[in-house]
């Protein structure tokens, strides 16, 4: 049957850090997690490790300026207290069975290098959406749940989470990981950088990281940036 292939870039597998924290990157509603993880790539120091192929990422050739971008999901290491596992991809399974082999072969990954915790982060689409934007938080961790939400300034969420957002969750839950998920109200736009913004601040304050909070703008200018640095190779 097939399955996502793992590749590790050299001196990869010899990659380990303690307590990781996972910061999940990949395209889904408004791109909220994609452009906020491609901003947080642009201002740390971090090194890819693995490389996810999966037969199972959408029949889609993209093209920039000539050169074919395949479909991809990385994991970057990045330097900080605790360390972050950085997960960033262009795409994500359209199959039910093709998002359980990625996801779980990425938890297995993650937890092989060093991750005790995995935090998703995605888009919630609404017709009208908050000036603020509300952060919608879920976890299996009741606890961890109640700490995070706080600093993150979010509410309890219920309802369904698709696609790697939710079933990385699930999955690290399984694999004896701590976990947390954020949702992002989102309009009817893709990139929305508004809600990535807030994904971006509500991520800076939740791992305190030392980095600029951009504008909306900013965050456009650095996320056209980043697909020609992490994607056009």
């Amino acid at each position: 049957m097939l399955e996502t292939e793992v590749s590790f870039v050299d001196g990869g597998r010899d990659v380990r850090v303690s307590d990781g924290i996972l910061v999940e990157g990949l395209p889904g509603i408004g791109l909220v997690a994609k452009v906020a993880v491609a901003y947080l790539l642009k201002n740390l120091k971090a090194r890819k490790v693995v490389r996810f192929y999966s037969p199972f990422f959408p029949a889609i050739g993209y093209i920039s300026e000539g050169k074919i971008i395949f479909s991809f999901a990385d994991i970057y290491v990045a330097e900080h207290d605790p360390p972050l596992l950085i997960l960033y991809g262009n795409a994500q399974p359209s199959t039910s069975y093709g998002q359980y082999d990625l996801c779980t072969k990425i938890i297995q990954v993650a937890k092989d290098i060093g991750c005790s915790t995995v935090f998703t982060i995605g888009g919630y689409g609404k017709e009208t959406v908050s000036e603020k934007r509300t952060v919608y938080c879920s976890s299996t961790d009741e606890e961890l749940l109640e700490r995070w939400m706080k600093v993150v300034d979010g509410v309890r969420y219920s309802g369904q989470i698709v696609g790697a957002a939710g079933l990385l969750t699930v999955l690290a839950s399984e694999a004896g990981l701590k976990n947390f998920s954020m949702l992002v109200e989102t309009a009817e736009m893709a990139p929305d950088f508004f809600a990535a913004k807030r994904a971006v601040e509500a991520v800076a304050k939740l791992l305190n990281l030392s980095i600029k909070i951009p504008s909306a703008e900013e965050l456009s200018k650095a996320y056209l940036l980043s697909l020609m640095e992490y994607e056009a190779v």
